[in-house]
């Protein structure tokens, strides 16, 4: 065999080789740049922050006894049913914050007096909208007790250590007790700009009020008052949690005249509400309500 020929056939025989590892090469860099396409394209994950709702049960107890101490101190009451309501609670926000109460003050809250002063800010809030919860029974007596303002006092022969020349006297026997007044809250005012009645056989006789901004966002938090006669009675946006943010209803009796405003947000709707036999697809019903509230 001749030298040309032996050269041919050694070329032939690297080929396949040559034309393997160049298959490879062209692999390995279509991958490399498909990925980093898909990398520019979809970005890195993004780790997002958690929101309340996602907090486990435990924790979640602790977060609301915080809105609690919130409102304790600031006396801000929309705002912290606005927090509770975030919260997404299976039912009324004030009731799971009752039960939350509970929960914590039968696992060895009360062993401090932190935890006390706690449970008695959420048990002070929750029980100023009505709820009532087992919390109430397990806080120790005194801490359930609020003393007047006017009755705090010291005893007239209490004694004080001298105090150093660059610190300021102590009160006086007998002098009242500064105490921390409530960061004031920016009043919101309100509009109501329209009252409907309709036919409904499923929910007769509710007025049904939606509280939003002038965008339509619903507002949570927001006091809504009904009166009759001599009577009157509170409900809030927002504690259905199944209906909404901006939602609220009343249930009416049939005869009786109603007038319903915000207070201290909005003026008194123009006409009074009442309800009275009403037909839809020939059924009886009551004649139901609709009022919406809008921020200005």
């Amino acid at each position: 065999m001749s030298r040309r020929e032996r050269q041919a056939s050694t070329a032939q025989k690297g080929a396949p080789g040559y034309f393997a590892y160049s298959v490879f090469a062209v692999g390995l860099i279509a991958g490399i740049a498909l990925g980093l396409a898909v990398t520019r394209i979809h970005g890195p994950l993004q780790r997002s922050k958690s929101e309340t709702w996602q907090l486990r049960a435990v924790d979640g107890n602790h977060y609301q006894i915080a809105i609690a101490l919130e409102y304790a101190h600031r006396g801000d009451l929309p705002k912290a049913l606005a927090k509770l309501i975030a919260m997404r609670p299976a039912h009324d926000p004030l009731a799971a914050l009752a039960e939350a109460a509970c929960a914590l003050g039968s696992s060895g809250y009360l062993r401090s007096e932190s935890g006390i002063n706690a449970l008695s800010s959420a048990v002070s809030l929750y029980a100023s909208q009505g709820r009532a919860g087992c919390a109430e029974e397990l806080l120790p007596q005194e801490a359930t007790e609020a003393a007047p303002d006017e009755e705090i006092e010291r005893a007239p022969n209490a004694g004080y250590a001298t105090p150093l020349p660059t610190k300021p006297p102590l009160p006086e026997a007998g002098a009242p007790i500064s105490r921390h007044a409530p960061t004031p809250v920016p009043r919101r005012s309100f509009e109501a700009r329209s009252a409907r009645s309709h036919c409904e056989t499923a929910a007769p006789a509710l007025i049904e009020v939606r509280v939003v901004d002038y965008l339509g966002r619903g507002i949570p938090g927001q006091r809504i008052r009904v009166r009759w006669g001599e009577q009157e009675d509170i409900f809030i946006s927002g504690l259905k949690v199944d209906r909404g943010d901006d939602y609220a209803d009343f249930q009416m009796d049939e005869g009786l005249e109603y007038a319903i405003d915000m207070p201290g947000a909005a003026e008194p709707l123009g006409a009074s509400l009442s309800t009275s036999a009403c037909y839809s697809e020939g059924r009886r019903a009551l004649t139901s309500w609709r009022v919406t509230f809008v921020e200005i």
